[in-house]
């Protein structure tokens, strides 16, 4: 569904638990353009070890339950010279997917869960974190459709986010998202519009010090209503260009760290796209854009953002065994940060699967992510400009249809020019998946 979980985490610093990170997995071309990152975890299927399923009349039900053992060497995700505190991490992941077998029109349903349970200090770091995602689509006419989604989610913020930097225990939040897209094709026209929504609700959270951090100041809307024209030079090659108005609203006032300067964060901007989708024979598939984006806030004390954008994405097969996908995007995202109207962010990803065997999977990958912060309050002199990357290498044991597992190596690491927020990270996950 388009955009249904692209921006949940827009202003977080994600942990990073899969085996590829910052990586997208690329379908056909021609089926995604509009910088979803919802399938930034799909795994390959192998001929054989399908997940079977239970039928239940015009549905297939599709359970799961993944236990991961991780060690984390910096779970504070701190500066190193500020002391660093490790842990054993174990994490159960039950789940559920439900999809029609309808000829026409689709519903389907997924629930996806990580109960994080800490070996070290687990009072301020235990978190039960739930995905939810209901989504259908209607065929309205043989040319079109209409598709809508919601999702709940409710998710524990990473320690590293500058946002919660003073907490006690991370901060937890939920979200609620809403899409609703309508699609017509005619001729060699491709018309797409549609609202994506997200409500954003934060808890506060208790300080180091015994104070109260008001991260439910940060609660508010983003509304992302968009228009989308595309037209078939080829069925391999699409043109197409794309606008999307963006509305930020917020409840309240919103205090920088949740206890200091009060600012009104309310902002209106808008982003353009042109670009290209295509489908090279199968062997390498994509799409890609230039624009320009924008960004106006309410509060005269936050500066206009503004600047090129874009993004790129591809999938390509040198081999039937080797995929290889890569991504490049760039976006504004929100922050509390005393003085900074917002994050212009530059991503850039890429990853290598194998298949060296029928049932074993290699991969490697990296990601390169660079915030600009817009702005800064005394005694900050200077705008903070942040460099993350991360490498994960990993392997993948398919045992059979219902038993699989896997193990992986990533190494996270922040440099910024500011003091004392620089960390780095090193992870190892050995997980075990029993699926129906």
């Amino acid at each position: 569904m388009s955009g249904l979980y692209s921006k949940l985490t827009m202003n977080k610093k994600k942990r990073i638990n899969v085996l590829f990170i910052g990586l997208i997995s690329c379908g056909s071309a021609l089926a995604y353009d509009t910088n979803d990152d919802s399938d930034i975890t799909k795994e390959r299927q192998i001929s054989g070890y399908e997940q079977q399923g239970i039928h239940a009349g015009a549905f297939t039900i599709l359970p799961k339950l993944d236990f991961t053992n991780e060690y984390n060497s910096n779970i504070y995700y701190r500066d190193k010279s500020l002391g660093t505190v490790d842990s054993y991490i174990a994490h159960f992941k039950p789940g559920v997917q439900a999809n029609s077998n309808w000829n026409r029109h689709a519903l389907n349903f997924k629930l996806d869960t990580d109960l994080a349970l800490y070996a070290t200090q687990p009072n301020n770091n235990d978190y039960n974190n739930i995905f939810t995602k209901l989504d259908g689509r209607v065929d309205v006419l043989r040319n079109s459709h209409f598709d809508a989604a919601f999702g709940y989610n409710y998710l524990t913020e990473s320690r590293g986010a500058p946002d919660q930097i003073a907490g006690a225990t991370p901060t937890i939040y939920d979200t609620k998202v809403i899409d609703t897209f309508y699609t017509h094709t005619l001729n060699r026209v491709v018309a797409k519009t549609g609202l994506n929504a997200i409500r954003y609700d934060y808890q506060d959270v208790s300080s180091s010090l015994g104070t109260t951090l008001l991260m439910s100041t940060r609660n508010h809307w983003l509304y992302s209503p968009e228009i989308r024209l595309g037209y078939l030079i080829q069925p391999e090659y699409e043109a197409f260009v794309r606008f999307v108005y963006t509305e930020v609203d917020y409840d309240t006032l919103v205090r920088a760290n949740g206890a200091g300067r009060a600012y009104q964060r309310n902002s209106t901007g808008y982003n353009v796209l042109g670009g290209m989708a295509f489908d090279v024979t199968g062997l390498i598939t994509g799409d890609a854009s230039i624009g320009y984006i924008q960004r106006n806030y309410v509060d005269p004390a936050l500066p206009e953002i503004s600047g090129v954008n874009g993004f790129v994405n591809l999938k390509w097969r040198p081999t039937a065994l080797t995929t290889v996908r890569g991504k490049v995007n760039r976006s504004i995202n929100e922050t509390t940060q005393a003085g900074v109207a917002g994050i212009f962010a530059t991503e850039v990803g890429l990853s290598v699967e194998h298949e060296l065997m029928r049932n074993v999977l290699l991969n490697i990958g990296g990601n390169y992510t660079n915030n600009i912060y817009n702005g800064f309050a005394l005694p900050h002199t200077e705008n903070r400009n942040e460099n993350l990357y991360g490498v994960a290498v990993g392997a993948k044991y398919l045992l059979n249809k219902n038993f699989a597992t896997d193990l992986s190596y990533t190494y996270q690491s922040r440099g910024v020019n500011y003091q004392f927020v620089n960390y780095e990270v090193n992870q190892v996950m050995l997980n075990f998946r029993g699926q129906f």
